[in-house]
């Protein structure tokens, strides 16, 4: 992609991050170089960027939107891992040690994905020139780790009530959009089986979890809704 390109989509496509994110901590010259150095991609609802089992040639730079990260279960169907947002960085696990994928990566938001795929070889020539990007890809693995840790720990140690609060918390900072004053929209479109997924407990469980958290979230939309993140908070540190 030439220089002018690049920084065409990069300026669409930065007020999409979170100051947290991947490319949202690098510095301009950072961000444009990787993107520079890769192919613009769109990819509608339900389309795989990256697929369980494959080799691993590839990272994807979200752009906008949203992703859900899913794992086959032995016994036939999937889990869900984790949702990555615009800003976020997927595919560098597999890239960086040399597996197969260990999770595809599925667009899931009402929004097309826009990305930018990078071979590795280019990814990790960038990464050489550019120390920051190497201290965000350090990052961005660490919280994904750390991320993974905190799970295991709470399936054995928290109510699903409490692990539904602190992955609602987590979302909320990390994507969580204002509205109608102090409500935070989670714009991302997960049925009640997922929710479960990601906290480890069955779809029934997974929808009293809900239930017992009303008056903190309202779960009856399309989208769920935290009315009272403060509250939630309590209960994600406390429950």
């Amino acid at each position: 992609m030439d220089a002018a390109a690049a920084e065409r989509l990069l300026q669409e496509a930065r007020r999409h991050w979170r100051g947290g994110s991947f490319l949202g901590g690098l510095g301009p010259a950072a961000q444009l170089a990787l993107v520079g150095r890769g192919q613009r991609a769109a990819f509608p609802r339900g389309t795989l960027l990256i697929r369980e089992g494959e080799p691993a040639s590839d990272v994807f730079l979200l752009l906008s939107s949203y992703v859900k990260v899913t794992a086959a279960l032995a016994g036939g169907g999937w889990s869900l891992l984790a949702v990555r947002t615009g800003g976020d960085l997927v595919g560098e696990l597999a890239g960086m040690a040399g597996v197969p994928r260990s999770a595809s990566v599925m667009a899931c938001g009402s929004e097309p994905v826009t990305a930018v795929r990078l071979a590795w070889g280019d990814f990790d020539e960038v990464k050489d020139a550019h120390p920051v990007v190497q201290h965000g890809l350090q990052e961005s693995v660490g919280r994904k780790l750390a991320a993974a840790t905190r799970r295991r720990i709470d399936y054995n140690r928290r109510s699903p009530k409490g692990r539904l609060a602190r992955v609602l918390v987590e979302m909320a900072d990390d994507f969580g959009q204002s509205v109608r004053g102090r409500d935070i929209i989670l714009p991302v479109d997960l049925k009640q089986v997922e929710w479960g997924d990601l906290i480890g407990v069955s779809e029934s469980t997974a929808y009293r979890a809900l239930r017992e958290l009303r008056g903190l979230v309202d779960a009856q939309h399309r989208r769920i809704i935290v009315t009272d993140l403060p509250g939630l908070r309590t209960v994600a540190g406390t429950e």
